[in-house]
C-alpha cells in the first residue's frame, strides 16, 4: 500500500511538472517589431516628436492569456536600464506597443531617468525581460543596425516566416545592401504583421485616429 501511495505521489508531482512546463512554454512573449527613428506622428497624439513617436511592439504568441505584470523592457545598455514596465494581460495572438511617450510616462512613475525608448540610431539592442522568483530572467535580446533605424523603418518578424526578420520599409525604401532586405510593406504598430503599402503624405497617428473614431469619439483603447 505504501509503496502504491508513493507511486502516486511520483506520478501526481511529474503531472503538476509538466502543467507548470506547458503553461510556461505557452505563455510565449516576444518582441514583434522595433520603430527605432520615426519621422512621423506615430503614437496619434496629434504631434510628431522623434522621441515620443519611436516604439517596440510585443506579441503573445501562445494559446494562453499571459499576464504581463512581471514583463519589463531595457535598451542595450551593458547593464540593464528599465525603460519600461508592463501591466494588465496579452490575448494569445495579440500585439501590445509600447511607445516613447508610455515610456516616458512609466520612468516619471517609477522614479527612473527619463528618456523614453532610446532606442539609438547608430544601431541599438533591445531585450525584454521577465522577473521570475526574484530573479530578472533575460527572454530575448533584439538587436537592430543603423539601415533600420532610418525614417520611418521599422525591424519585425517575418510575415511568412516568425523567425526571421524584416525592414518594413514601404515610407523609406531600402537599397539592396540592406541586412535584413526590405520587404516594401508598410509597419504595422498594433496589428499583427501584415503587408499593406504607404498611406501617401498622412502620418500614421492621423490613420489611427479615423481607425479607432466612432460616433464622433476616439477609442484609446
Amino acid at each position: 500500500m505504501r509503496k502504491v501511495f508513493r507511486f502516486l505521489i511520483h506520478v501526481t508531482f511529474l503531472i503538476i511538472v509538466l502543467l507548470a512546463a506547458a503553461a510556461t512554454a505557452g505563455a510565449d512573449v516576444l518582441i514583434n517589431e522595433i520603430m527605432a527613428d520615426p519621422a512621423r506622428d506615430w503614437d496619434g497624439d496629434g504631434e510628431y516628436n522623434y522621441r515620443d513617436d519611436e516604439w517596440i511592439e510585443i506579441l503573445n504568441t501562445g494559446p494562453s492569456i499571459v499576464d504581463l505584470s512581471d514583463y519589463l523592457l531595457s535598451d542595450g545598455e551593458s547593464e540593464p536600464v528599465w525603460r519600461f514596465g508592463f501591466a494588465g494581460t496579452l490575448m494569445p495572438g495579440a500585439t501590445l506597443v509600447v511607445y516613447g511617450s508610455d515610456s516616458r510616462a512609466w520612468e516619471e512613475s517609477n522614479g527612473q531617468p527619463v528618456y523614453g525608448l532610446s532606442l539609438n540610431n547608430t544601431g541599438d539592442q533591445v531585450s525584454l525581460y521577465k522577473v521570475e522568483g526574484g530573479d530578472t530572467v533575460l527572454l530575448e535580446d533584439v538587436l537592430f543596425s543603423d539601415k533600420t533605424a532610418e525614417d520611418d523603418r521599422s525591424l519585425g518578424r517575418s510575415i511568412m516566416e516568425p523567425g526571421k526578420w524584416e525592414l518594413f520599409d514601404a515610407f523609406n525604401p531600402c537599397p539592396l545592401n540592406c541586412d535584413p532586405a526590405g520587404n516594401g510593406c508598410a509597419p504595422t504598430p498594433g496589428f499583427s504583421n501584415g503587408c499593406t503599402t504607404a498611406a501617401g503624405d498622412d502620418s500614421w497617428g492621423s490613420i489611427k485616429r479615423k481607425y479607432f473614431e466612432q460616433d464622433g469619439e476616439v477609442n484609446s483603447e
